[in-house]
């Protein structure tokens, strides 16, 4: 009878421990990769509510945001197409936190975090924010310029160095694209 109690704990723990549906990874985010369609996502999130853009009829139409059973936004999901409730998704702007790389990457990284793990592959200054991408990875992230010394934060012609770019720096939105 111990040995029946011991095996099931274990099982369920291997389940808990293989749920995907928070991972971010190389070719998906959960559930999503690049061939899931808008109309989808009624199916692969259950338990969440979908906001869309436009609905026409039951079609989810334009960017869908997705959001949890507390009213939390989870994540903003942005079609290829805007007006085909049949187009595969282009780019995610995650908002949980609970959804990581496999390195435990995510929102509530900072930006000390991301560079330590992944190697950057460019910086872009934009008005308010430093948006920088990653050598052989899908996603990008953004910084507000508040988070950056007051010599840089008000130039928009500057270029940023990556050392100007605190290790505590908080990551503003974490994007992934297709």
């Amino acid at each position: 009878m111990n040995r029946l109690i011991l095996v099931a704990i274990l099982s369920f723990i291997l389940n808990a421990c293989s749920d995907n549906s928070f991972i971010i990874n190389d070719t998906s985010v959960g559930p999503l990769t690049d061939n899931t369609h808008i109309y989808e996502l009624p199916q692969l999130f259950k338990g969440d509510s979908l906001a869309a853009r436009r609905i026409e009829g039951d079609s989810l139409i334009g960017e869908v945001e997705l959001y949890d059973t507390n009213g939390n936004v989870r994540m903003i999901v942005f079609p290829k197409d805007e007006t085909d409730p049949k187009s595969t998704l282009s780019y995610l702007r995650i908002i949980d936190p609970k959804f990581t790389t496999k390195d435990g990457l995510g929102v509530a990284s900072t930006f000390g975090a991301f560079k330590s793990r992944c190697e950057v592959a460019g910086l872009d200054n934009a008005i308010n924010a430093v948006v920088i991408s990653f050598k052989d990875t899908p996603w990008y992230i953004t910084i507000d310029k508040k988070e950056l010394p007051e010599n840089v934060r008000y130039n928009y012609a500057s270029k940023i160095e990556l050392a100007q770019i605190p290790d505590e720096a908080k990551i503003k939105y974490f994007f992934y694209s297709w």
